[in-house]
């Protein structure tokens, strides 16, 4: 499922440098369906109301690495969480939830990522 993310109160703080996403158990780079390189860019989110804020990774395409850096504010288009469930080898089942972004700009209004 997939489920929008309004960002108007929420800060989207570059705490980490833009990595390419790989295949699972592969060093294969990951692509989406119209063969655009995808990266990861770690972040943490401020104004979510938790006692901390959490950190975790948006995913992003952009045919060249995100041109930002640890400590920019950003800003994100169409962010939105997926849901998934796998079923590993073993037989029992995992889950979780990953965010995604059309875009992310530094809030400076800098291009990061188309």
């Amino acid at each position: 499922m997939r489920f929008p993310i309004d960002t108007s109160k929420v800060t989207l703080l570059a705490i980490g440098q833009p990595q390419p996403q790989v295949e699972y158990k592969s060093t294969n780079a990951k692509v989406d369906a119209n063969g655009t390189p995808l990266y990861r860019v770690p972040v943490v989110l401020g104004g979510t109301g938790e006692r901390t804020d959490p950190t975790t990774t948006i995913t992003v395409a952009s045919p060249t690495a995100p041109n930002l850096k640890s400590g920019d504010t950003l800003t994100a288009s169409n962010l939105v969480a997926n849901s998934w469930t796998l079923r590993g080898s073993d037989g029992h089942e995992r889950s979780g939830v990953t965010l995604r972004a059309d875009r992310l700009d530094v809030a400076r209004g800098k291009a990061a990522a188309q």
